[in-house]
């Protein structure tokens, strides 16, 4: 079993960068935002990280080839700041597979001596919160202070009690290797059919100030409706998925 593959696109010096991850969640908060970031300040992907603990199928592309799902990572300069995105739009299916995945993507971040790591989650509220909030919660106590002084709220386990997932573990795998980071936790409604574009809006917004570029907001609209497609093709892929492993007792493959 080959656990791993990494594909290098273009190779990009990383050390010292800080690093954003963002998968599939509530509101698709961490997605949206990722995958606008990516497109707006023209983030290049620099590799693909492939492994067999990603879901067993194959993704059609436009120009009919196929890939299989994997982590893809994107790199930025602004400034003299360097960042590092990566988003997976097909994550681990199961507990075992996460805690291996995520192990690995803590290795690939202490390989390449990266410095931050920030993840994205929502905050699930069973009715839409009349105000959107920012909460934090770190792994080193001395990223506190500054993130309070930018408007994160830091409560304890009083708004939020915990992380599922990646967002979560990602954090915790870094912070085994003495790797800082951070989630940015928005307060978002918990429906599955939900997109949390003012969400995502201010989730940007914290990152452009936090990262210190700038980017135009005045098409997020428009992009988050591209984006929304992809997140809709996604979720019926995953339907098809599910449905397949309802019914592999009848699938010969």
């Amino acid at each position: 079993m080959k656990e791993f593959s990494i594909k290098i696109v273009k190779k990009q010096d990383i050390n010292d960068a800080v690093l954003v991850k963002g998968v599939p969640g509530v509101g698709s908060i961490s997605h949206i935002t990722v995958d606008y970031l990516i497109n707006k300040l023209n983030a290049e992907l620099i590799c693909k990280i492939y492994s067999d603990y990603l879901p067993n199928i194959v993704l059609i592309k436009e120009d009919s080839s196929i890939e299989p799902p994997h982590y893809a990572v994107y790199f930025k300069k602004v400034g003299n700041k360097k960042i590092v995105f990566v988003k997976n739009n097909y994550p681990p299916t199961s507990e075992y597979y996460s805690f291996k995945t995520n192990n690995y993507l803590a290795d690939f971040v202490k390989k390449n001596k990266i410095k931050q790591v920030i993840t994205i989650a929502g905050i699930a509220y069973k009715e839409l919160p009349d105000k959107i909030t920012l909460h934090g919660a770190v792994t080193d106590q001395k990223l506190k202070k500054g993130l309070e002084k930018m408007g994160l709220i830091f409560d304890g386990n009083k708004s939020v009690g915990l992380i599922i997932g990646s967002a979560g573990l990602l954090l915790d795998k870094c912070a085994e290797k003495k790797i800082p980071g951070f989630c940015l936790l928005v307060s978002t409604w918990a429906h599955p059919n939900y997109f949390g574009i003012k969400e995502s809006k201010k989730a940007i917004s914290f990152l452009s100030e936090y990262l210190k570029f700038k980017v135009d907001l005045s098409d997020l609209n428009k992009e988050i409706r591209r984006i929304n497609k992809e997140i809709k093709k996604v979720e019926q892929n995953k339907e098809q998925l599910e449905r397949a492993e309802f019914n592999k007792s009848r699938y010969i493959g």
